[in-house]
């Protein structure tokens, strides 16, 4: 039996490269800006600022693990997005609760751009 090739299509494609640019942007700029964020959110401890670096990596991994049509990924990028919004509330990044719930608008432009392949992902 032949196997089908799979085709992302270009909009999850085009998504896809824009969560690993702004990934590997975030998190250099996360190296950069440190000091200047840990003085701008007093609430935040030191170890908060390595958890969001774990993260912005894990992230960057889990969206190359989505260009190689891994499901998983999606659900562990879900995670950290999760992870992501309570350490944003704890530190005081996203007082108001409508802006803490915008960050999660790029999982959802994901989620809306592979639904059409998911069957597609192992």
């Amino acid at each position: 039996m032949a196997k089908t090739e799979k085709k992302r299509g270009i909009w999850l494609t085009i998504w896809l490269y824009i969560l690993l640019i702004s990934g590997i942007i975030t998190l250099f700029s996360n190296f950069l800006l440190r000091g200047f964020m840990a003085t701008a959110y007093t609430n935040a401890t030191s170890w908060t600022w390595a958890v969001f670096e774990v993260i912005i990596l894990a992230n960057i991994v889990f969206i190359i693990f989505l260009f190689r049509w891994k499901k998983w990924a999606f659900f562990a990028f879900c995670g950290t997005a999760a992870a992501s919004f309570i350490i944003n509330i704890f530190i005081g990044v996203d007082i108001d609760i409508f802006m803490a719930l915008t960050g999660f608008a790029s999982l959802l432009i994901l989620y809306l751009s592979m639904k059409a392949r998911w069957d597609l992902f192992e």
